[in-house]
């Protein structure tokens, strides 16, 4: 008897002290969510002085989304890098690492349109230098790149758009599911997953990758100086090899990012500079942020996440094979 009163105060004091951990995370992360912007540390790689070579990182899928846990996304950590860059008058050249299949129209976008934006603020050189694959919004990105380093074997290109569509309709008629749209206009429910999609439905989304297509074609002639009628005999979606890629005009030089860091020093007009990189300092947050999560979230694993991806299509700059 007297072990279960131990047992069940031992209960009551774990349960107790989670419950003020739960509250001291919830506390402590307001209060650094209540911080404006980020913090960065500079890590320096190599070399020495006052003048600095940023490199910044394009890794993995290009997303406006925050991840599961709830902190910010590839494209606005990107976004407060490049700012950095803009206010410090010491870097001198940015070498961009991608290393991205692509991803969201949009995020990708406004990427690129921040990066032409610090070109043009700032007039220093950018330097690209392609990962193990730089392909489609990857490629667009890399098309602000006053010049592009790449590996023979680097998968890029892929240049094109691409929209998915889920449809459970077969599916569902053999077990019997309806679903039924009360709506306002005729296209109200288009590319719904529960009945086949329409010709005149297949027409608004073959116009929507067209126009998003077409864009894509503007920024290769005009990041990459080839004609319109070269671009759109090479942009059919395909992806080429570096060796491919450099053949096309796709990219300029072999090299590794070292290799490319070298090149941005030359073109600064810097005799020497510190190669720098951002790390941000926001480690403990991150931490305090996946503690909140995994005690108040309901969906740990992420799944209604995924769920809602699938069920909100958009338009992608993706390699997706």
């Amino acid at each position: 008897m007297q072990r279960k009163k131990w047992v069940a105060l031992l209960i009551v004091l774990v349960v107790f002290a989670a419950g003020l951990c739960v509250e001291f995370v919830s506390g402590a992360y307001d209060e650094l969510a209540e911080s404006p912007g980020f913090s960065w540390d500079e890590n320096i790689v190599s070399g020495s002085g006052t003048d600095k070579i940023v490199q910044l990182f394009v890794n993995g899928v290009i997303s406006g989304e925050q991840n599961a846990t709830g902190m910010p996304s590839m494209s606005e950590l990107l976004s407060e890098q490049l700012r950095r860059v803009e206010e410090d008058e010491n870097v001198k050249a940015l070498v961009l690492r991608i290393d991205s299949p692509g991803g969201e129209v949009v995020a990708t976008d406004e990427l690129h349109t921040r990066i032409l934006h610090l070109k043009q603020l700032r007039h220093i050189p950018v330097v690209v230098s392609m990962g193990s694959t730089a392909a489609s919004g990857g490629y667009y990105l890399a098309t602000t790149g006053d010049s592009i380093f790449a590996n023979p074997n680097t998968l890029t290109g892929s240049l094109g758009v691409i929209f998915n569509l889920f449809n459970y309709s077969d599916a569902a008629n053999k077990l019997g599911v309806h679903q039924f749209a009360i709506k306002s206009g005729r296209f109200k429910d288009i590319g719904s997953p529960s009945r086949p999609l329409t010709d005149p439905e297949r027409q608004i989304f073959q116009t929507l990758v067209n126009e998003s297509y077409n864009k894509f074609v503007d920024v290769i002639v005009k990041g990459r100086n080839l004609s319109r009628q070269r671009v759109l005999e090479i942009a059919d979606g395909r992806v080429y090899s570096g060796e491919q890629a450099k053949r096309l005009g796709l990219i300029d030089q072999f090299g590794d990012l070292e290799e490319a860091t070298r090149y941005a020093l030359s073109l600064s007009g810097s005799p020497e500079a510190m190669v720098v990189r951002y790390t941000d300092q926001l480690s403990i947050s991150k931490l305090l942020l996946s503690m909140k999560q995994y005690w108040s979230n309901p969906d740990p694993l992420g799944l209604t996440r995924v769920l809602e991806r699938n069920g909100s299509p958009k338009l992608l700059y993706q390699f997706m094979p």
